[in-house]
């Protein structure tokens, strides 16, 4: 039996090259992604004075999942807006 030289899919479509899975630490950047926009998107919501325990706490989660993203340069390509989270990188 032959086999194709390719990776597909048994219909025969070919896997997109950012489909696929190549270990736990692209995984794991992913998750960090993810985590990091979610965090973001809480903290751009929520008022410093108003609930600073919950502002506090999502702004040491981001400061904690910086340098997985930095190392791995989505940083790099990725434009951060908001200003407080902006400024909140670049003190790092």
């Amino acid at each position: 039996m032959l086999y194709p030289s390719h990776q597909g899919a048994p219909d025969g479509r070919v896997v997109v090259p950012s489909q696929q899975y190549h270990g736990p630490g692209q995984q794991a950047t992913a998750n960090a992604l993810t985590s990091f926009v979610t965090y973001a998107i809480a903290m751009q919501d929520l008022d410093e004075k108003s609930f600073p325990d919950e502002y506090e706490a999502h702004r040491d989660r981001l400061l904690k999942l910086e340098p997985m993203l930095r190392a791995h340069g989505i940083l790099d390509v990725m434009e951060i807006r908001h200003p407080k989270i902006k400024a909140l990188l670049q003190r790092q």
